[in-house]
């Protein structure tokens, strides 16, 4: 009777063993934080952490802004860019040179997603690894193996490509215990501070912050463990972009400010010399006392313009306006890389977080003018020919080799290998003419887009609480200046068209007030 009592005891252990593994197995990864506080001020001065916090923080930078729209919700309070999302989300299809180019734009992918991938905590859900190729075993263009990583996209037969599966994990993950991390190397801690400047820590540098700080005793410091999950990564994200203290207004719960930065204006030289410059003409609808630009009546040209921003990374805009963005602390973090984080990577990574490339077919007009580069396309390795590959995908890839008493049961073809290629562009409509129709579009002052129409125009104009007698029309010329104006106005103000197109409102003079 004891031992059978033993004999379940001893099953039922093992049965809580196992499921308390497999919950433990399943749980979402966390990365732990040390925050050192103020309790006086009631503000984290710094923060103790391992190399996947801070791999983590780098990756922002290779994160597309469109990216970073949509995991916070189209709330990302930069600038206009939740607006002009929407505006992409809102527009038919119909008004993009392919229904591809739409998904381009809502779900960019990330070049460094092989790297990314790596993170201990990735937020990104965007699928890299998708492969799209088209299903039709007797298209003419097959020994071309193309295949897309975007959906929709349309074989040069003009027949839709369709879902194959994921290909395999560009890069392997790191093994337990190595040296290699995602973007930094070593064992070592880092220290971060509340404004996101990373360095790996030291005596030096303790001594250092406790002075900058007016830390006397040590026991004045309260230190608490900030216990990072994906949720608190993305508010992380949110707070970097919007604040110079994300760690304090993260430990502290506090409520992210709605206000915008100042613009002030881009150096002439900005704009590349050796540049072509623009041929944008649009026309706007302004206040004749030169208050507020309504809208402005634009073409696809200009809307490439604006909506080419949605697929380019944080670092390549951080890198383009460096000290001329003033909203948040990203711009520390990009300086840690060439700074005091400088030895904690290679030179392969280091350049990959300076200057993130855009996904393979991802550029635009707008990304030129930033002089963004694309990523080379990528080229995949599979066992089996690609007759098979198109009718199995990745989920019965061994189709084209299984035997049956000697002789291949589905396939003769020879060789059982093939090599994908990267090779279409989803902005092209294959076998089509690929002409988009021309179509003029409304752009509000917050960038939001819509198609032109009598009754938006009238709608603008009546929630602007304006007689016609007040507004001017007006055609401007947009230069490269202007332009990369806007872009930068895009990212920081609620009124972009204005901040750029209007004169800059003088500030009054009140040296000659007396109280």
């Amino acid at each position: 009777m004891y031992s059978t009592a033993r004999s379940l005891t001893n099953s039922s252990s093992q049965t809580h063993t196992q499921f308390t593994f497999i919950m433990a197995k399943n749980e979402a990864p966390t990365i732990d934080v040390k925050l050192f506080v103020d309790k006086e001020k009631k503000k984290v001065l710094f923060a103790e952490s391992d190399r996947e916090f801070v791999d983590v923080l780098f990756g922002f930078l290779t994160m597309p802004l469109g990216t970073i729209v949509r995991l916070l919700g189209k709330q990302s309070q930069m600038g206009c860019l939740d607006e002009l999302y929407k505006s992409v989300e809102d527009l038919n299809s119909d008004y993009f040179q392919t229904k591809a180019c739409k998904a381009m734009l809502l779900k960019p992918l990330n070049a460094a997603s092989s790297h990314c991938c790596r993170l201990k905590i990735n937020i990104d859900d965007t699928n890299p690894r998708a492969v799209y190729v088209c299903k039709d075993t007797s298209c003419r263009w097959a020994l071309d193996r193309a295949f897309s990583s975007v959906p929709d996209t349309i074989c040069k037969c003009g027949k839709g490509m369709e879902y194959a599966g994921d290909r395999p994990e560009d890069v392997a993950k790191s093994a337990a215990g190595s040296e290699t991390g995602v973007f930094v190397n070593g064992r070592q801690k880092f220290i971060t501070t509340d404004d996101l400047q990373v360095a790996p820590a030291s005596t030096t540098l303790m001594l250092s912050l406790c002075q900058k700080f007016g830390v006397q005793d040590p026991a004045d410091l309260e230190q608490s463990i900030l216990q990072l999950t994906s949720e608190k990564i993305t508010s992380l994200l949110k707070r970097s972009l919007t604040s110079n203290q994300p760690l304090t207004g993260l430990h502290f719960d506090v409520p992210i400010s709605p206000d915008d930065a100042t613009l002030c204006m881009t150096p002439e030289n900005l704009c590349p010399d050796q540049m072509n410059e623009t041929e944008v003409k649009i026309k706007i609808l302004q206040t004749k006392i030169n208050s507020t630009v309504l809208y402005a009546e634009v073409g696809h040209d200009f809307v490439d313009l604006v909506f080419g921003l949605l697929s380019v990374p944080l670092g390549s805009i951080t890198k383009t306006f460096s000290q001329r963005l003033s909203k948040g602390c990203i711009d520390n973090l990009y300086r840690s890389i060439v700074g005091s984080a400088q030895g904690c990577m290679g030179p392969d990574y280091q350049r990959l977080l300076l200057a993130p490339e855009l996904a393979p077919f991802f550029g635009s007009v707008g990304s030129q003018i930033l002089q963004v580069a694309e990523s080379a396309p990528k080229k995949i390795s599979i066992n089996s020919c690609f007759n098979c590959f198109k009718i199995g995908g990745f989920s019965n890839i061994g189709r084209c080799r299984e035997v049956y008493r000697g002789t291949y049961s589905y396939c003769s073809n020879s060789p059982k290998t093939a090599e994908l290629c990267e090779l279409l562009d989803p902005k092209l409509s294959g076998a089509k003419s690929g002409k988009q129709a021309p179509h003029s579009f409304m752009v509000t002052d917050d960038l939001r887009v819509r198609p032109l129409s009598l009754d938006s125009s009238l709608r603008v104009v009546s929630e602007a609480k304006m007689q016609m007698k007040e507004l001017v029309e007006k055609e401007v010329t947009l230069t490269n200046f202007q332009v990369m104006e806007l872009q930068r106005a895009a990212l920081m103000n609620r009124d972009a068209l204005s901040s750029v197109l209007l004169p800059p409102k003088k500030k009054k003079n009140l040296k000659h007030l007396r109280y």
